[in-house]
């Protein structure tokens, strides 16, 4: 009796090994299609044959997103974890899918009901992720473009991306000078303009919210430079060009680079133009400007000149006390050096003080601030990279009270090593500010030698550098391709991905979202990741964090190959 009852136990543990490894088959298989990277599904413990039945859970940054196998009209989804109630959601409408918002847990069971408009319900039993899932919602298509080639980032497709503060729009600029605005919730285009027409390389160049979600402000690289503002009717309430100042041809247009906006809607603008080598000496002209919500001009700086440096970032403290930014070239400037940090009184425009980072020699002969300075937003700090890979931060407070500008510290992060006697640096490109972290962007590896290329990576390149405001390196993190600007809210870090210019590993293009908010390294703070074919040139997060708009770009190989499409792809 005791061989019979040995062959019945073993019967009974092969059939249950069998039931586990076909539910997590059938997890893994359903989120590789719903999240393109692979991230672990959750697995079925229970379900209900009352009522229309839950088909899957994904779970992403801010809830869970459930499936239904047949359309209902839901009254109420209740989502309880160890018999205790963690979320209720009344719904009153008929749909195949609900997005419940709540706080979850790894790893965690949790147990949903769907309770339809008739009284009937079902549930699901699910355990948690470890890490969140990104579901593609749509795709948005863009115009046809040229692509650049693959080998030149400087050559890349471009376009800009931002949600609205509220989180109902996403204002798309194109490459080709199109406007979009979409509403998100259903991907339906509210309305759609062409500012830019017919002028090859003129594009959208940056567009920002109003607080209140009620008004675009616009920025274009082209021949006039306007910087628009619209409602959200698409009619243009405002307009003004830099090109009056900055001067413009077909070669070398004006862009209004960058914009920023204050809590009480006043706009600061960095417009900047290159005009190439003019002799040795290579030009650019820039200038800041500050607009009230109407569009009136409330000051420039400088105020009766333009600079002989470019300006290509602008950002300022919410009540608006504050602006900051700073000064690039790819030669020595005459006047308005290159390099230097500049902080003016928001409200005026006047300076309040500034500093010239020195080259660092013999690498260079001039210093570069391409996208990064930064305030906090209490005005407190500031801090700014040059391209030659170093790192800075300045007490603002205290240079405000003695009148003399000093570095509180400094992190050569990427700066020029030799290597097989070719001098290579990583580019540093862009400094963020996410709570009480600092995040410095390092680019492609470059060669200071104009006849020989880069042997390898740099060591620093193409990686995060995070650092909490006594220079402690808290973790980085190596992305393996070239990082546009990120997109960033109190939680979530967005890094579009594009070519990788060393190792040419076409298998990183994508989206890279870090969670700041978790403790550990970077490897516990990297949350997803959403890979597609061709380049990923820009992103951004919405406030709420639900949704991610990642901006792809096709690029050309040397086979003249195309890899991916123009287009938006909406993720959640």
């Amino acid at each position: 009796m005791k061989w019979k009852l040995l062959i019945a136990l073993l019967i009974m543990v092969l059939m249950t090994a069998g039931c586990a490894e076909k539910s997590q088959d059938s997890g893994s298989s359903t989120s590789a299609q719903a999240s393109g990277s692979g991230v672990e599904d959750t697995q079925e413990i229970s379900s209900s044959e009352t009522g229309v039945s839950i088909d899957s859970v994904v779970f992403s940054r801010t809830g869970a997103l459930l499936t239904l196998k047949d359309e209902a009209k839901i009254s109420e989804i209740r989502i309880s974890s160890d018999n205790n109630q963690v979320a209720s959601l009344d719904v009153e409408k008929s749909e195949d899918q609900a997005f419940a918002t709540f706080d979850w847990n790894p790893e965690t069971l949790y147990r949903f009901e769907v309770i339809t408009g008739s009284g009937t319900s079902s549930a699901l039993e699910v355990y948690a992720p470890e890490k969140p899932a990104l579901k593609e919602e749509y795709t948005i298509e863009l115009e046809d473009v040229t692509p650049g080639p693959i080998e030149k980032t400087s050559m890349n497709i471009k376009g800009v991306t931002k949600f609205s503060p509220d989180s109902s729009y996403l204002a798309i600029g194109t490459h080709g000078g199109s406007l979009k605005l979409i509403e998100v919730a259903t991907g339906e285009k509210v309305w759609e303009k062409q500012l830019v027409k017919g002028i090859s390389d003129a594009r959208i160049a940056d567009i920002e919210f109003s607080e209140d979600s009620k008004r675009l402000i616009v920025g274009e690289e082209s021949p006039d430079a306007f910087i628009h503002c619209f409602d959200l009717n698409g009619t243009e309430l405002w307009k003004f060009g830099a090109s009056e100042d900055l001067g413009s041809d077909l070669k070398y247009m004006p862009a209004m680079k960058k914009i920023k906006l204050d809590s009480n809607g006043n706009i600061y603008v960095a417009a900047s133009r290159a005009c190439g080598y003019i002799g040795e000496k290579y030009k650019y002209l820039g200038r800041v400007y500050s607009f009230d919500p109407e569009g009136n001009m409330r000051w420039k700086f400088p105020e009766t000149e333009l600079m002989d440096s470019g300006v290509t970032w602008i950002d300022a403290t919410p009540d608006g006390e504050y602006a900051a930014f700073g000064t690039t070239c790819f030669t020595k400037a005459d006047k308005w050096q290159d390099g230097t940090v500049h902080v003016l009184n928001g409200n005026t425009g006047e300076e309040h003080w500034s500093y010239k980072i020195p080259p660092v020699e013999p690498f260079f002969d001039y210093s570069a601030i391409w996208y990064s300075t930064q305030i906090t937003p209490d005005g407190e700090q500031v801090i700014t990279m040059t391209s030659d890979g170093r790192a800075f931060l300045f007490n603002n407070s205290h240079i405000i009270e003695t009148g003399t500008p000093e570095i509180t510290w400094q992190q050569n992060i990427s700066t020029p090593i030799v290597v097989s006697g070719v001098p290579i640096y990583g580019s540093a490109n862009y400094a963020y500010i996410v709570n009480d972290t600092l995040i410095f962007s390092i680019g492609s590896t470059f060669s200071k030698d104009k006849n020989k290329d880069a042997p390898f990576e740099h060591p620093s390149g193409n990686s995060l550098f995070a650092y909490d405001y006594d220079g402690n390196l808290l973790w980085k993190w190596r992305l393996d391709g070239y990082a546009g600007e990120c997109a960033r809210n109190d939680r979530y870090l967005v890094i579009p991905i594009a070519q990788n210019l060393v190792t040419e590993d076409r298998s990183v293009h994508g989206v890279y979202v870090f969670d700041v908010s978790k403790s550990g390294g970077a490897s516990s703070r990297l949350s997803q990741i959403y890979n597609t074919e061709g380049i990923t040139v820009a992103a951004d997060v919405s406030s709420d964090g639900r949704y991610i708009a990642a901006l792809e770009a096709p690029a050309r190989l040397d086979d003249g190959t195309v890899l991916g499409e123009y287009r938006v792809h909406i993720l959640t």
